[in-house]
């Protein structure tokens, strides 16, 4: 199965993911975010609309198959998932988030590394980890708090919620929000404007104003990782987590 399609516009590109079940964060999805990325990159496209398919632009972590990793696997996967939201983050070109679904957990973390959000007026977001009993590993807190005004992460964090679009737009998470008919063509107006200028500037501004934020990552990762393992592995978490798995696996039958 074709996890992303990459359609040219031009100059400009819309990354299409839809790798199935709702988007979830795995080895396979991450790797599909990378490939888009790499040939946008070979096609000298100057920005990105990444938005998802169905109801879905990403339901965060694959809590069916990560489920099972032990410490070890999960530590790798840990370190892949640092790098390639790392990576994502401080791509040089400009990337729009055209939010058609659901964007919660590491789905949230991963529209909000993008430089700008368009919602659909149907879909929601949320920071939801501490609903599993998880913290956020190195990657996604920088991210997070990154993006988020300071003034709203108490809220944004410790509530779990999953926002509806005229809350999502009041608490920060995102910029514009729309009717799902208009949102790919409100996404690419934006990302005109943001590729209309000439030269390098855009990567450079790009670069020093993410730059502190990517520091911190991969001076935190190791630390943070510990602890993001520690709590995934608690008795806790692991009853959550295997409850919600059911759940899902349910789905599936």
């Amino acid at each position: 199965m074709e996890t992303f399609h990459l359609e040219q516009r031009g100059e400009l590109g819309i990354l299409h993911l839809h790798a199935g079940s709702a988007n979830a964060l795995n080895a396979r999805v991450i790797g599909a975010i990378a490939e888009g990325l790499q040939q946008a990159s070979a096609a000298q496209l100057k920005g990105l609309v990444l938005t998802g398919y169905e109801r879905f632009f990403s339901a965060g972590l694959d809590l069916i198959s990560v489920y099972e990793y032990d410490r070890a696997q999960m530590a790798r996967f840990l370190a892949e998932f640092d790098a390639a939201f790392q990576r994502f983050f401080a791509y040089p070109k400009p990337i729009i988030a055209a939010l058609n679904g659901a964007a919660t957990a590491g789905g949230c973390i991963l529209a909000l590394a993008c430089d700008y959000r368009v919602m659909a007026e149907s879909a929601i977001i949320g920071v939801n980890e501490i609903q599993l009993g998880l913290p956020l590993p190195a990657s996604a807190l920088e991210i997070a708090r990154h993006e988020i005004p300071p003034q709203q992460h108490a809220y944004v964090f410790y509530s779990g919620k999953s926002f509806g679009a005229e809350e999502a737009l009041r608490v920060g998470l995102v910029h514009e929000v729309v009717p799902p008919a208009q949102l790919l063509e409100a996404a690419l107006t934006r990302l005109r404007a943001f590729t209309a200028h000439p030269g390098a500037a855009g990567g450079m501004l790009k670069t020093m104003l993410r730059g502190p934020a990517l520091e911190r990552m991969r001076s935190g990762a190791k630390s943070t990782g510990e602890i993001f393992l520690d709590a995934w592995f608690s008795p806790a978490a692991r009853a959550t987590i295997g409850a919600m798995r059911e759940k899902l696996l349910a789905r599936k039958r």
